[in-house]
């Protein structure tokens, strides 16, 4: 693996991934909102649910996060991805120091849902293993791919980006 990514699989306990899960399965709170991460305004535009307001995230998730790092650092935001098939990302930064990705989507190998990071000296990809965290530089280059079958399930990552203090 590349030495600029770090990956911690079963990152979170049992019962705090039943809890994360359970707020995007909840069929009757509109939580989502619509994001794009390219410039292009053709770009199809994928699920976001903002996250930063809420302690368990901002605060509790967070610091189980910033644990896994050495410095000092504060959070900017933290939400919830959403793509189905063939609402991928586009190439991007991030504009923050860290980011911090969490799968928590059931996965089945040969779906994709690759998150890809332009590392060098050639990209990295990243299987969205459920309850996989990847941190990796917010100012490196990288793409979120959907799950490759209209008949496989939301890839939904819980988002952190962080900023050194």
């Amino acid at each position: 693996m590349n030495s600029q990514i770090k990956i911690v699989d079963e990152f979170l306990s049992e019962e705090d991934l039943k809890k994360v899960i359970n707020k995007y399965n909840v069929q009757d709170v509109p939580i989502w909102g619509l994001q794009s991460s390219g410039f292009k305004p053709e770009q199809l535009k994928f699920l976001k649910c903002d996250l930063s307001d809420d302690e368990f995230y901002n605060t509790y998730l967070y610091e189980k996060v910033v644990n896994q790092l050495q410095g000092h650092y504060e959070l900017s935001r933290v939400y919830l991805n959403g793509q189905w098939n063939g609402r991928e990302g586009d190439l991007h930064k991030d504009g923050c120091d860290i980011t911090a990705l969490i799968y928590l989507s059931p996965y089945r190998y040969g779906n994709g849902g690759f998150t890809e990071i332009m590392t060098e000296p050639e990209p990295t990809l990243i299987h969205p293993i459920p309850n996989r965290l990847v941190i990796f530089s917010g100012n490196i280059y990288h793409k979120a791919y959907s799950f490759a079958y209209q008949d496989c399930p939301l890839r939904v990552t819980l988002a952190f980006k962080i900023n050194q203090k």
